[in-house]
């Protein structure tokens, strides 16, 4: 593996009005498949080339997050969403550009406020979802033959990434997000891979506490992966006590990345 060291500085952040954004950041090529499921492992998210994973210095609010896809069972609302979905085609394949893809993604932008202030071009979304992908899988969803909605991931032997989902919604009734997890945990379970990582959880934000509702699950805390919610929907770690705080470097500067 070969490491680019960012020299990172705060930004605003995109979930909090009032909060600053730090990352650990690297530009990281010629990554293995080890090496890779090191990183998901110890919180490290990636668009192309780009690693990333927080660091900020007066919030510590973005926890990893990752489903026991061998012990889970959708729950009854989520059986709603497969059943509204039921006239979607799925399509699964290696990551695929189009500027039909690119159009829904400045589309499902629109509907989400802490992506607005992002500065997107064809160019830099395609870096992110369409180049350098060695891990790359891609979910298309159809309606009546007309592409609905697309999700970007990452699949290994031992380990599933949900990276990004963009979509539209022709009925309001069409729960497609919720859907779209459920089949990349079906092709998970398919495969028998038993973790399935769907990013950062913010307890406070409202667009990311959908993903504790797929159990059971574990967050990543103090070096370890620990029971979040257990399949019967209990918490088992304190609301009070549900932080990550990330002071250390994963990759270091050396002739190759330390594995500790």
């Amino acid at each position: 593996m070969l490491a680019h060291f960012i020299d990172s500085r705060s930004f605003q952040c995109g979930y909090f009005k009032d909060r600053k954004s730090l990352f650990e950041e690297y530009l990281l090529e010629d990554v293995s498949e080890i090496e890779f499921e090191y990183l998901l492992a110890h919180g490290m998210r990636h668009f192309g080339d780009y690693f990333f994973r927080p660091r900020c210095q007066n919030c510590y609010q973005c926890i990893p997050i990752r489903v026991r896809t061998d012990e889970f069972k959708p729950t009854r609302n989520q059986k709603r969403a497969l059943n509204s979905c039921k006239d979607i085609e799925v399509r699964i394949g290696e990551p695929r550009y189009t500027e039909e893809k690119f159009d829904l993604y400045l589309s499902h932008k629109e509907r989400f406020f802490p992506l607005q202030d992002d500065v997107e071009d064809k160019q830099s979304f395609r870096l992110s979802f369409y180049v350098n992908t060695p891990f790359g899988i891609e979910f298309e969803y159809y309606l009546a033959g007309k592409l609905l909605g697309v999700a970007l991931a990452d699949k290994t032997s031992q380990s599933f990434s949900a990276i990004y989902t963009f979509y539209k919604i022709p009925d309001k009734k069409m729960s497609l997000g919720t859907f779209s997890v459920l089949k990349q945990i079906e092709y998970a379970l398919q495969y028998r891979i038993k973790n399935f990582y769907l990013g950062y959880y913010i307890a406070e934000n409202a667009s990311l506490v959908y993903k504790a509702r797929f159990r059971p699950n574990e967050v990543y805390m103090d070096g370890e992966w620990r029971p979040f919610r257990n399949a019967e929907g209990d918490f088992l770690i304190p609301a009070d006590k549900l932080q990550w705080k990330n002071f250390d470097q994963l990759v270091k500067a050396t002739t190759h990345m330390e594995i500790t």
